[in-house]
């Protein structure tokens, strides 16, 4: 089994030489593999098998959002089968290839069938993947997450109706506006948790999704259109969607379109949303909560990349990465991406906060492309793709994504190191300076010889970074990877089965996963590392039943992307083995 093969002992040096092991390559084939559906005669019972098999588990049980525990030990038997019930409708190819069309049943006139889908929902996807209906609702989840060592990315998840946005909203305040002072409430709500705490390193953060704070998400298209044709080229050519320039938003400063693609009305929208991402970093940064920007499909990532560029400049100015753009493996762009971006923070004098995903639209990016490259139909025009090369944006294999996603890794430890080396803290004052000829301020951190109070404060309190990273990602070899590359690099030291980062790390280097997904394994890293403050994360979504139906649909549906072909039915054993375990213990059947 594969926590067999990644056991305690191994973690930190002998496990990471057997991510290429078959085991581990067996358990993580192409997430957009795809397979063979069932006929539709063998649809129909099995999805209604796995209906009314998830209601019975679940129906003479309570559960509440802030009982999930990331430990399978610490569940509580109401969340653990409600995990097992959860994994098995989404290892039913009938359930997840339908699941939106299955969640539209509420709006159906019939007597009932909302309130019986939405409850149906609630307890099971809603309580698995979903921290709570609003920002409060969530603290106890965050709460249990940091109390089992964990940190939380937390993310308001609701997406705009498009249509509905157009035709105008019936409050005076539209929703785009309402979404953005959601984000502000939930940046305070972050900020009053880690307040509470009195933490020197503070891991609760807020996650964007930018796409959602705009009337109409095609300007985003309008404007990558525009950006494409005009940025100047970068000293290293950058693949699509190419790479952001300081210039890139100069547009918002004409007073009349420069190009006709985009409307008057189009150029008011976008300078709308710079003023309301202005508006959250700079609430942010008052509150002292970093703000994470989520990446999306390859047509909105030049205007996406162009407002988180100039917001890392304004905002991570003071050293402190506040801002943190999204880097997708899977683009073939990312590795020249990420060398210019780290360049560009170098010279420019700012910050660079990155998250570093593979990406969750494969088989989306590559059906766009191969449409909008087919001149002989008709539907290629309406193709959302944009990209003008003959090969698709993204890597055709995982093999490729999980080589690319790996030497990023390495790249960014390799800045983050050197960041460190050239920083030393002066004990007179809390601003990072060069020096040239003091060793690492980090070395004696574990020396054999203990080191005096006063050392020690001014070797633990960090200096400013200018390099951090969080590491988006549920695949066991990468998180194993990121761990020796700490302890290579002199980041961390390990001794059998620890790891044990310094706090001028944990403020630079995290790894996260999804909230309700793959806690195997954000449970083993929380307790194979030993530092002051969480080293992993959780992505929390938050947000009413009936707002974050579009996100739970997209879970049902990106489980086989996160997790791999045969992810969830893994998850379901899990939390059956765990079960049965209890049930055992319960009857005492094991004496």
């Amino acid at each position: 089994m594969l926590r067999a093969c990644l056991g305690p002992a191994a973690l930190a040096r002998t496990c990471l030489r057997t991510r290429t092991s078959s085991l581990l390559h067996h358990q993580h084939r192409p997430r957009w593999h795809s397979t063979t559906s069932p006929s539709a005669s063998e649809r129909k019972p099995r999805l209604l098998l796995g209906l009314v098999g998830g209601t019975a588990v679940l129906a003479t049980s309570i559960i509440y959002a802030d009982s999930v525990n990331a430990d399978p030990a610490a569940d509580s038997l109401p969340a653990l089968f409600r995990a097992y019930a959860v994994y098995s409708m989404c290892s039913i190819p009938a359930i997840v290839d339908n699941a939106p069309a299955l969640l539209r049943l509420a709006d159906l006139p019939i007597p009932g069938a909302r309130w019986l889908i939405q409850s149906l929902v609630r307890v099971t996807f809603f309580d698995q993947f979903v921290g709570g209906d609003t920002a409060q609702d969530a603290l106890p989840v965050i709460a249990r997450l940091r109390a089992g060592n964990k940190g939380t990315l937390l993310v308001y998840s609701v997406e705009v109706d498009e249509a509905e946005a157009m035709a105008g909203a019936s409050s005076s305040t539209s929703p785009h506006e309402r979404i953005v002072d959601e984000i502000v409430r939930c940046v305070d709500a972050a900020a009053d948790f880690e307040d509470s705490l009195e933490a020197e390193v503070r891991t609760t953060s807020v996650a964007v999704k930018l796409s959602a704070l705009i009337p109409d998400a095609h300007i985003l298209v309008k404007l990558s259109k525009y950006l494409l044709t005009t940025r100047p080229p970068t000293p290293t050519p950058v693949p699509f969607p190419g790479s952001p320039h300081d210039s890139d938003l100069d547009i918002l400063s004409s007073p009349i379109p420069p190009t006709p693609d985009l409307t008057p009305t189009d150029l008011a929208a976008l300078r709308i949303l710079h003023m309301a991402l202005r508006r959250i970093c700079a609430h942010a940064a008052a509150r002292r909560v970093r703000v994470i920007f989520d990446a999306e499909y390859s047509w909105y990532q030049p205007a996406i990349d162009a407002l988180t560029h100039a917001l890392s400049r304004e905002f991570n100015a003071a050293g402190q990465p506040l801002v943190y753009a999204t880097y997708q493996a899977y683009l073939r762009r990312t590795p020249a991406q990420l060398a210019q971006a780290l360049a560009d923070a170098q010279a420019g004098g700012y910050a660079l906060g990155i998250k570093l995903v593979r990406g969750a639209y494969h088989p989306y990016e590559v059906s766009a492309h191969a449409v909008a490259s087919d001149s002989t139909t008709a539907a290629h025009r309406s193709s959302t793709s944009i990209s003008p090369d003959p090969l698709p944006p993204v890597w055709l294999t995982k093999n490729d994504t999980d080589a690319c996603y790996d030497d990023c890794a390495r790249m960014v430890l390799r800045a983050v190191a050197d960041d460190l080396r050239c920083q030393v803290v002066d004990p007179r004052s809390s601003r990072p300076g060069p020096t040239a000829a003091a060793p690492p301020y980090w070395t004696s951190w574990w020396s054999s010889s203990p080191a005096s109070p006063e050392e020690k404060g001014t070797q633990d309190k960090a200096a400013a970074p200018s390099v951090a990273v969080l590491f988006g990602t549920h695949n066991w070899a990468s998180c194993c990877l990121v761990l020796d590359e700490l302890v290579r690099t002199g980041l961390a030291r390990s001794d059998t089965d620890k790891v044990y980062i310094p706090d001028a790390v944990t403020s630079r280097v995290a790894v996260g996963q999804l909230y309700g997904m793959c806690d195997d394994l954000t449970d083993d890293l929380a307790q194979r590392t030993v530092c002051s403050a969480p080293f992993v994360v959780k992505y929390l979504p938050y947000g009413a039943l009936g707002e974050v139906m579009p996100y739970l649909s997209r879970r049902a549906l990106e489980n086989r992307s996160v997790l791999g072909e045969g992810g969830a039915a893994r998850e379901r054993a899990r939390a059956g083995r765990e079960i049965w375990a209890r049930v055992r213990g319960m009857l005492r059947l094991d004496r």
